[in-house]
């Protein structure tokens, strides 16, 4: 009786197609996983401006969102002298309550822009700078929620919307939208033309 089995050439075609496909493959799926990263910071920074306006309505002061141009570092705590000097974990303001201090970084590869354009890097790049070695000077006010639930631009220029393009390399810039009348933020992905 004869055995059945596969012969070296049919094994070599089947693992040339399979090699052939995987090529054909892996673009799509990197380009993917960077869209993926870039939704995720999205998601992230909308997270903590979300809870900003939330501690600033609870704790009845106003709370400042920042970040540091140019790197992947966020930062939420009150807008109050003290808390912007470098300190880190729970604080108190000086009435003595305990106040939420929140700091974080997005994924290698993404940060925050240092002009109007998305951040650009390439998608393994450590971008964000150890907690504690972010200076006072670095970061850059954002927007200020307010205890009434609206929001105001940090640095008291007259608009009623505040947007964050954020980007990787090979996948679609997205950017964060705060709309300061109601303090709502949304995300939006740009289209060719840069349109929202």
């Amino acid at each position: 009786m004869r055995r059945q089995g596969y012969t070296l050439l049919e094994m070599i075609l089947v693992l040339a197609v399979m090699v052939i496909l995987a090529s054909l493959t892996i673009p799509s799926l990197s380009t993917m996983y960077g869209q993926y990263k870039v939704t995720a910071s999205c998601d992230t920074i909308k997270g903590a401006m979300a809870t900003a306006r939330s501690q600033a309505i609870e704790d009845g002061i106003p709370y400042r969102f920042a970040f540091v141009p140019g790197k992947g570092n966020y930062r939420v705590a009150p807008d109050l002298p003290g808390f912007w000097t470098g300190l880190t974990g729970p604080q108190k303001d000086s009435n003595g309550n305990k106040v939420l201090v929140l700091e974080g970084s997005l994924p290698n590869g993404i940060g925050f822009p240092e002009g109007d354009t998305a951040f650009i890097a390439d998608p393994d790049a450590t971008t964000a700078l150890e907690l504690d070695e972010v200076q006072q000077n670095q970061w850059r006010p954002v927007a200020v929620f307010l205890p009434d639930g609206s929001a105001r631009v940090a640095d008291d220029t007259p608009r009623d919307l505040i947007v964050i393009p954020i980007g990787a390399r090979e996948s679609a810039t997205m950017v964060v939208r705060l709309r300061c009348l109601t303090g709502t933020v949304s995300i939006r992905r740009l289209d060719a033309q840069g349109d929202q």
